[in-house]
């Protein structure tokens, strides 16, 4: 039994990791059910046994990248400084996209969710519930003196989602620019923004 559900989870990666690539370099209407079982050396129908749709396919994706950042906010709010933890958090998104997102799935995620009213809906739902964990990073580092007391942490933690979803796509669209050359300047930025 454990053997079997071993081999499901590992071709659900393998689908995943198929669709990532092809919505990534076709764009999400460019790429087809047909195109994401091709990578993952599937039948349409043994893709199907996992996903039953390529929006479910997509919303997954979107689900798996905010749960990491999830699990990222709850790190970082372990301990002080919380300040720290908020650049550490906010570089490890902008960094390191998780499986099977990359910087330019990321853009083609926020296009797509801009575009399609249902995407947009699960792309908030998801998003605010991972937000609501980087608030209580926030709250913390405002408890503790760490941040300016008097700033909204609800719109803090908004313009700071925006600040790296913005790196992100510079990342994705521009093959001269290198986050970590550009680190102090965002570092820097950053404390100044949120500073007691």
């Amino acid at each position: 039994m454990a053997k079997r559900e071993d081999q499901r989870k590992m071709t659900k990666e393998k689908i995943l990791q198929a669709a990532a690539a092809c919505f990534a370099e076709k764009g999400y209407s460019g790429c087809s059910v047909q195109d994401i079982a091709e990578r993952a050396g599937l039948s349409k129908g043994a893709l199907y046994g996992h996903f039953h749709s390529k929006d479910e396919l997509f919303k997954a994706m979107i689900s798996i990248e905010h749960g990491l950042g999830a699990e990222r906010a709850r790190q970082a709010a372990e301990k002080p400084p919380y300040l720290d933890g908020i650049i550490w958090f906010m570089t490890e998104c902008i960094r390191n996209s998780g499986f099977p997102m990359d910087h330019r799935l990321w853009a083609e995620v926020l296009a797509v969710a801009a575009r399609n009213a249902d995407m947009k809906n699960a792309f908030i739902a998801s998003e605010r519930a991972t937000r609501k964990i980087f608030m209580n990073l926030l709250e913390k580092a405002s408890a503790a003196g760490e941040i300016d007391a008097t700033l909204d942490i609800n719109a803090i933690s908004i313009w700071l989602y925006a600040l790296g979803d913005g790196l992100i796509a510079r990342i994705a669209d521009d093959p001269d620019f290198e986050f970590q050359k550009h680190f102090t300047v965002f570092e820097t930025l950053v404390r100044r923004a949120l500073k007691a």
